[in-house]
């Protein structure tokens, strides 16, 4: 309740300071008017104030001014977005929520769909991707399945990179700053007459750590990456657009950043290393907690994640008629990641896990016809799409415990998943300011799970139809209006392992039913844009990652939790004060709630056994006991909804002689409490936090240099973006923090040619 009233409070004063701010500048004669924004939410280009999506669209210069490098940063600036990282994976595996759905689950696909240049990115692993040469990113809310190839029952993130042009010319970039930074990244463009043309981009990032491992003397949380882009355009006709791109990704760091809050011995492994580990002397206690928010003890065994990920790309476009134009997207991806863990997160030899190399291959294929007719009143998109995915995960090499052998408990698994789907969004003007929008997508998966070499593959399909139905009214110039309903729809699929019964856990399809309400306004003769959304969503059978006791082993399946209802408010506004000054600002309240739970039991501390052992140093007897648990209940709060957040920036450009000029950008978000992950025991919650971030930024007269010094979290903020509890029985016995990075700051040289 404390939270709700805050948000209700912080939504008056936000909309009495923005009318008042209106009214107190409306006499101003300044000819200030706010750039036009442009996007391809619908996937085809058009004015974000006339298109009824709630979506985000962020410039390049949007994502310099903010000092965002990565999807982890976004959230901050975005309404009703939440980014984090995974359970135990550290950055290897990104935690992305859109108006509290996001509960990634191993073995099923995204919620959050992430498309880059109209393809969609397949793996978990790496999916905190950066920003190299973009035109924009923008991040849609909401079912976007008649319009988009995947399935996204909570969103699409859109990475839009540069295309090239027929422009000879590029850039040079050079940042530098606290904690080790040194990033360099550049394009080159290039012309080769009038029909082609080449655009080359690559960046190398490097930083060092921000947690300090007590035990080896390393900061960990360092971060290296290089990536490249080639892109040819060519046009050999005005009908004719050929697009073809090469990118290729390689990440890795040197282990995760974490903090010990608490440990329990009596959990599975660090009880049976007490009693049959070489040194019994050594057990997990309160002195491996983590004594401040920049040290923890450290590791005893490697900890690092490495990536790569390739991707070839044609898109092909041909405009049958004026106006008909059909396009091909084909593309190819792979994706090879190696993960070690030291998951006790202690220098004891209680587990230490080494994930194999996860090599994923996906081909995908998609048509679009798109077109007007009858006067341009008829608008439609029709689409076809194939997915095809291939994925092998080796044995673990393996799951070694401080008082045995290297296990492989789960076997080599394979999962296959062949699916297509139909998809069309046809919209209407009834007159010239009403318009209504239907929208159907099919989709049928075909999903193979095979434990290779083990038991013959088994096969699930599902199917679903997915409507979408809106309506939308220019009630003046200014205002546009919209309401709309979609569903979107997630797949079940199958959890392969050795250890489970039957070689593996089914689990159900996912649905969400989302009612949306908008607002595109442009008031005071274009200065003040202001953009409101209200939304309810009713989300069925949310899958879930939940751990499985069989027989002494434990394995984390895919399971459905159960039904959820989860309403919001969302606006956005900017404001050009002068043609100087401008203002943003961003608000977002959610409220969720299960409806309906599963009857999911949970046991913690199963080893009641280990009461018949005594500590070698003292002779007592371990306490043991066993006590089952509900995973959650219909009060349980969900996974990454923080119940309120709101952003507020302020961006002055002072001119400087003839034509140079001084740019100072200054941006304040606050995020509310929020959970980490779904079940109670396991979950952890993290706590409200504020970030202040800087830039000042120095244009020369001839637009060929440029210098900024910036700053983030500038107040040095200690907050959360990920953590769990391993506490539990059959777990490693310590509560996980994964803290965010600290202050930092530096300067960036760019020369343009």
């Amino acid at each position: 309740m404390r939270n709700a009233n805050l948000g209700w409070l912080m939504l008056a004063g936000f909309l009495v300071a923005a009318s008042g701010t209106a009214r107190a500048l409306a006499a101003d004669q300044g000819e200030s008017i706010l750039e036009e924004i442009v996007v391809t939410a619908q996937r085809q280009e058009t004015s974000l104030q006339e298109t009824a999506v709630a979506v985000t669209a962020l410039s390049s210069a949007a994502l310099a001014e903010r000092n965002l490098r990565s999807l982890l940063d976004v959230d901050s600036f975005v309404p009703s977005v939440s980014t984090g990282v995974r359970a135990g994976t550290g950055t290897a595996g990104g935690s992305v929520a859109i108006r509290g759905i996001g509960v990634d689950a191993q073995d099923s696909s995204a919620s959050v769909g992430t498309y880059i240049d109209d393809v969609f990115y397949a793996s978990w692993r790496g999916n905190l991707l950066g920003f190299l040469d973009m035109e924009r990113l923008e991040v849609l809310r909401g079912p976007q399945g008649t319009l988009f190839g995947r399935n996204t029952i909570a969103g699409a993130i859109q990475y839009v990179s540069k295309a090239p042009s027929d422009e000879l010319g590029g850039y040079l970039k050079a940042t530098a700053g606290n904690l080790d930074r040194q990033d360099v990244e550049g394009a080159v463009n290039i012309p080769f007459g009038e029909n082609l043309a080449v655009r080359l981009a690559a960046i190398s990032t490097d930083r060092d750590g921000y947690v300090k491992d007590l035990f080896n003397d390393v900061d960990r949380g360092g971060h290296e990456s290089t990536a490249a882009r080639l892109r040819v355009q060519w046009t050999p006709s005005e009908r004719l657009l050929v697009d073809l791109k090469y990118e290729l990704v390689e990440e890795e760091t040197n282990g995760r950043p974490v903090l010990i809050a608490s440990v329990e011995p009596r959990a599975q492994f660090p009880g049976l290393a007490f009693i049959f580990g070489e040194n019994r002397a050594l057990s997990l206690d309160s002195t491996f907690l983590s004594p401040d928010h920049e040290t923890f003890v450290g590791y005893n065994e490697e900890d690092y994640w490495d990536s790569k990920f390739d991707v070839m790309q044609a898109s092909v476009s041909y405009g049958l008629t004026d106006s008909m134009t059909i396009k091909s997207i084909s593309a190819w991806q792979e994706y090879d990641s190696a993960l070690a863990q030291d998951f006790d997160l202690t220098p004891l030899s209680i587990l230490y896990v080494t994930s194999p190399n996860d090599d994923i291959e996906v081909f995908t294929q998609e048509l679009q016809l798109t077109g007007a007719a009858w006067s341009d009143r008829l608008n439609y998109t029709l689409g076809l799409y194939y997915y095809d995915y291939d994925q092998t995960q080796a044995p673990l090499n393996g799951i070694q415990l401080g008082f045995g052998p290297t296990m492989d408990p789960f076997g080599t698994t394979r999962l296959e998943n062949e699916s297509w789907a139909g998809y069309a969004q046809v919209s209407y003007d009834l007159t010239n300011r009403l318009a209504v929008t239907l929208g159907l997508r099919y989709t049928d998966e075909d999903i193979r799970s095979t434990l290779v070499g083990e038991t013959p593959p088994l096969k699930l399909g599902f199917s679903e139809t997915s409507p979408h139905i809106g309506m939308q009214f220019q009630a003046s110039d200014d205002i546009m209006l919209y309401a709309k309903a979609s569903e979107g729809f997630r797949a079940g699929g199958f959890t392969a392992n050795r250890s489970l019964p039957g070689g593996g856990n089914p689990f159900d399809p996912e649905t969400a039913w989302t009612y949306e309400f908008g607002a595109r306004m442009e008031l005071l003769d274009g200065r003040w844009r202001l953009n409101p959304t209200a939304f309810f969503t009713d989300w069925k059978d949310t899958q879930f990652n939940l751990t499985v006791v069989t027989g002494g082993a434990t394995a984390v399946t895919t399971a459905n939790a159960g039904d959820a209802e989860i309403k919001g408010l969302e606006i956005e506004s900017e404001f050009a004060v002068t043609d100087r000054l401008t203002v943003t600002a961003m608000l977002s309240l959610l409220d969720g709630e299960y409806t309906r739970v599963e009857h999911i039991t949970y046991s913690t501390f199963p080893f009641g056994f280990l009461a018949s052992f005594p500590d070698p140093a003292t002779g007592q007897r371990l306490p043991g006991s066993v006590v089952i648990l509900p995973a959650l209940s219909e009060s349980s709060d969900l996974m990454r909804l923080p119940e309120a957040k709101f952003a507020f920036g302020i961006s002055y450009s002072h001119p400087i002689g003839d034509g140079a000029a001084l740019t100072t950008h200054l941006n304040y978000a606050w995020t509310d409490k929020q959970r980490s992950n779904v079940m109670d025991q396991s979950g952890i919650e993290m706590p409200s936090y504020g970030l202040l971030n800087a830039r000042v930024q120095f244009d020369s007269a001839d637009g060929r240099w440029r210098i900024a010094a910036f700053g983030t979290n500038l107040g040095d903020e200690e907050y959360l973006i990920g953590g769990t509890s391993f506490a539990e029985g059959f777990t490693s016995g310590v509560t996980q923090h994964d803290p965010a990075r600290p202050r930092e700051y530096g300067v960036e040289l760019t020369f343009s040619f």
